[in-house]
């Protein structure tokens, strides 16, 4: 999955480094303004055509324009803090990141607490359940104990 925050900083900090502004970059890639401004802020995503146009023009490997090998750093006081939520979300489901899930619940909406409780009851992910529990709504202690014959 692709961090389109992290991509959008690369593009910025490219940009910059050119000493070009956002209509510059529009023209050469013949986008618009606004579009430019949706890369470098996250919510949006270059087609191929211009990442492709972007990583010629960068003097960067498609890779280093995606970040694909960069290191995810998750600050604990705020885990989504210069990252897409989704993107963070997978990193831990897919264990590429590793974090305190019970210290860091809190942080996440019902859907991502959700998905990472399916995680945990499908094997993938390994929490500490005395520390799990008492961070839990009832609804989600349901969740966790649903289908279990005896729980302790």
């Amino acid at each position: 999955m692709i961090d389109f925050v992290s991509v959008g900083k690369k593009i910025t900090y490219n940009r910059k480094k050119m000493n070009i502004t956002q209509d510059d970059l529009a023209e050469k890639l013949f986008v618009s303004r606004q579009l430019v401004s949706k890369w470098e802020n996250g919510t949006g995503a270059p087609t191929i055509d211009c990442l492709l146009n972007l990583s010629k023009l960068f003097h960067i490997s498609i890779e280093e324009l995606l970040c694909l090998d960069d290191d995810i750093v998750l600050d604990e006081d705020n885990i989504f803090t210069g990252h897409e939520r989704m993107y963070v979300i997978k990193s831990i489901i897919n264990q590429k990141v590793k974090v305190d899930i019970p210290n860091v619940l809190y942080q996440m909406s019902p859907v991502e607490r959700m998905m990472i409780l399916k995680a945990f009851k499908e094997g993938k992910l390994v929490i500490n359940l005395n520390e799990l529990l008492p961070k839990l709504t009832p609804s989600e202690i349901h969740y966790i104990r649903k289908g279990e014959k005896q729980w302790y």
